[in-house]
């Protein structure tokens, strides 16, 4: 799965991060305040002529504060976009390229004054 290769990329290349501890995929606990998400926001259809696909992933991050948080999206947007030619995870989905597709933006705070950040990538793979 996209989200579970992304996630493990993130936490492997951000020591800060560990998956299901401040990094998770799909959902996003209440509870912890400084946390990241891999989100899978589907993608492009495939083509009909070449194992290719267009998949598409969001990444969300809360924070309390700002600055930290804003930095921490800085990073992942840097770790990921433009990235050719890799696996992720040895032995699993071949990325041709990630390309983000747009750059991070502040989505504001959340009831408890954790601010939110998300940014947007679309993956090129061969399937």
């Amino acid at each position: 799965m996209i989200i579970d290769d992304v996630a493990t990329y993130i936490a492997t290349n951000i020591t800060s991060l560990t998956k299901g501890t401040n990094l998770f995929k799909g959902f996003l606990p209440d509870n912890t305040d400084d946390v990241v998400c891999v989100y899978n926001t589907g993608g492009a259809e495939s083509s009909r002529d070449i194992p290719t696909g267009d998949p598409t992933f969001q990444i969300f991050v809360r924070n309390e504060d700002y600055e930290t948080g804003h930095a921490l999206v800085i990073k992942i947007y840097d770790l990921l976009h433009r990235l050719v030619n890799e696996e992720l995870v040895e032995g699993e989905t071949y990325f041709y390229n990630i390309f983000a597709l747009g750059r991070p933006a502040h989505l504001g705070r959340d009831k408890k004054g954790r601010d939110e950040f998300s940014v947007n990538f679309i993956g090129h793979i061969r399937e």
